[in-house]
């Protein structure tokens, strides 16, 4: 075998193989953050908008696996597609409880303050045991309060869920006039590859939207390490890959990816990490105070 064979073989069997590996390791290294996040109760600084991009890069990518009959798009981003359900399926149940939370903290202080209240109008004219008017008139002045506080419930729908319910239906919109549309392969390429394109792009830099963070805290926390690292090697591969197939919609957005990856890793090694405090740990207090924790919490916890 010539040198030019084995660089054939190495550019479009090679790349594309590890390629498709290092997708589906990138699609799951958020998922030990999750579990912790999960055990702890909150999401913390753990960004989940890079998985809702994830969920339509791969339906994305799975149609254009099915356009151009490339079996390595296609094992690269099949997993990747069950992985990012769960990984949303994680954040939206977080966000809620978050949310149950907050509208449970206020209703308890909003209860302990209307019996103070109440406690002390009664020591004011339950002494005179002769007003028997003033009584009355305390209690309706009390059913009339109640009825008269709004009862605002959680939210039945998480930012989260919103994100990427917008981002499915856009991808049926897309997938739809695609291929339902009277219109030749080439040009239903030219859609599915130009939209996939723009969410990969949304993908790879949707971890930047917390540079100002890192910028103005002096903390990398924010910054997912090993979703960084599988992110550029994986974009490395598929670079070289597509330059080889000659597939500018696959070079481009990794290209962009390649740089953003290797933004992301300075910003990385400029900026220390700092431990910093659990939001889960605000929650275990308040169950602290509501008088519902147990003592064997830390046996119980999930692993």
């Amino acid at each position: 075998m010539d040198m030019t064979s084995t660089a054939v073989v190495f550019e479009e069997y090679v790349c594309p193989t590890i390629g498709a590996i290092m997708s589906t390791l990138t699609f799951a290294a958020p998922i030990k953050s999750l579990k912790n996040s999960i055990k702890a109760g909150s999401l913390g600084d753990l960004n989940p908008t890079p998985w809702a991009f994830m969920t339509g890069n791969c339906i994305g990518w799975l149609a254009y696996s099915f356009i151009t009959l490339d079996l390595f798009v296609f094992f690269a981003n099949a997993p990747g597609l069950m992985i990012s359900i769960w990984l949303n399926v994680g954040a939206m149940k977080l966000q809620y409880y978050e949310e149950i939370v907050k509208y449970s903290s206020v209703q308890l202080i909003s209860a302990k303050n209307d019996d103070d209240d109440n406690g002390e109008n009664e020591r004011n004219f339950g002494n005179d045991t002769g007003d028997v008017q003033d009584l009355n008139r305390l209690s309706a002045t009390s059913e009339e309060n109640t009825k008269a506080v709004p009862c605002v419930s959680p939210s039945s729908l998480t930012s989260h869920e919103m994100m990427l319910t917008q981002i499915v239906i856009i991808w049926i919109g897309i997938l739809s006039v695609a291929s339902l549309t009277p219109v030749i392969k080439g040009d239903i390429k030219l859609v599915v590859g130009v939209a996939v394109n723009v969410n990969l792009i949304f993908f790879y830099a949707a971890p930047l939207s917390t540079i100002a963070t890192v910028l103005r805290t002096k903390n990398s926390s924010s910054i997912h390490f090993w979703t960084m690292v599988m992110n550029t090697i994986n974009a490395f591969f598929w670079c070289v890959y597509s330059f080889a197939i000659q597939d500018y919609y696959i070079l481009i957005p990794n290209g962009l990816g390649f740089v953003f990856g290797v933004t992301q890793m300075i910003l990385y090694a400029c900026f220390r990490q700092k431990e910093d405090i659990k939001a889960g740990d605000g929650a275990e207090q308040f169950l602290d105070d509501a008088g519902h924790s147990r003592g064997d919490t830390e046996e119980n916890e999930i692993i």
